[in-house]
């Protein structure tokens, strides 16, 4: 019992780096509920800031006439996003490891609504 648990901390906890939270969707241990939770927020997260990146890469585009302003828009930018990942990949990580079911700002609402909604559709059918 006690390996199992630490399987399950382990891969709740390497959910929120980056696309490594697919590992907890094949894992034996897929259907724990907290696994589920942390492995949903974590792909939660990472579209997220997959989708701000790529809007920072839009604005570079879109700002290319302008190179003084395009260089530090986008540096700022970068390192807004930047910075909030890793803050939220840290929180999520300790909260996994500390069997924590807690809702990460701006991304865990998501993750749960997105979790309900596909265990319903797949319920449904």
């Amino acid at each position: 019992m006690n390996e199992n648990n630490g399987n399950i901390k382990f891969l709740s906890a390497i959910s929120y780096i980056g696309v490594l939270f697919v590992i907890g969707h094949f894992a034996v241990e897929k259907n724990n509920p907290d696994l589920r939770f942390h492995t949903f927020q974590g792909g939660t997260l990472f579209v997220f800031f997959s989708l701000f990146y790529f809007a920072d890469f839009l604005i570079y585009l879109l700002l290319s006439a302008i190179p003084a302003l395009q260089t530090v828009v986008v540096l700022l930018l970068s390192v807004g996003i930047s910075v909030a990942y890793v803050m939220l990949m840290a929180m999520g990580i300790i909260y996994a490891l500390k069997f924590q079911q807690r809702l990460l700002p701006f991304v865990g609402k998501t993750a749960v609504a997105l979790r309900v909604a596909l265990d319903n559709g797949f319920k449904n059918k």
